[in-house]
């Protein structure tokens, strides 16, 4: 019984990682993930990331639900831990296909 609720465990893992993949698929996503390790105003990451308002809420909703980045202060936002380790993760994948 241990075995098959310690690889339930492992498939729900896979299932998160897998959703933030989904999620960080998307390019403006991926972006905003990595222009948000610092914290970042609500007005910048629009502004630098030339997203419209409403498309950021979207995207930055997905993010958040996925706990990527998070919302620090008011209209302040920033990668999670877990967002960081993602970014670890694919640049690590980025450099072993060179």
């Amino acid at each position: 019984m241990e075995l098959k609720a310690e690889m339930s465990k492992g498939v729900e893992v896979v299932e998160r990682l897998a959703d933030c993949l989904k999620a960080i698929g998307n390019p403006a996503r991926f972006r905003i993930v990595e222009y948000c390790v610092k914290p970042r105003r609500f007005t910048d990451i629009t502004l630098n990331l030339r997203l419209n308002p409403a498309s950021f809420k979207f995207h930055s909703k997905v993010l958040k639900g996925c706990d990527l980045i998070e919302k620090v202060e008011r209209g302040i936002y920033q990668t999670t831990v877990l967002g960081n380790m993602l970014l670890k993760l694919v640049n690590i994948a980025s450099e072993m296909s060179d």
